[in-house]
């Protein structure tokens, strides 16, 4: 899975790039009679949305594995009180 640990730099990199892709969409949109602030928006918000996906999913799935060893903490716990003697010194 695609790691979405960025630097400082990186979102500034990022930053520049999507603000390049909204002034070329504005550019593009404007030479074909089209709405320039529709398609910038537009442009800008695309990536920023596929980013908010693939954070979300990829939270889910962590919250899902750590879920699942929770569970299977609890249940080795369970089953280790269970075979604990109830009276603590072994004998019965």
């Amino acid at each position: 899975m695609l790691e979405l640990d960025f630097t400082t730099s990186g979102y500034v990199y990022m930053a520049l790039i999507w603000a390049g892709v909204g002034l070329i969409a504005v550019v593009l949109a404007r030479r074909q009679g089209r709405n320039p602030a529709l398609w910038c928006v537009a442009c800008l918000l695309a990536p920023v949305a596929l980013f908010y996906l693939a954070g979300e999913h990829g939270g889910r799935a962590d919250a899902r594995d750590r879920a699942e060893r929770d569970q299977a903490e609890r249940d080795r716990a369970e089953r280790a009180q269970a075979q604990a003697p109830a009276d603590g010194d072994g004998n019965e």
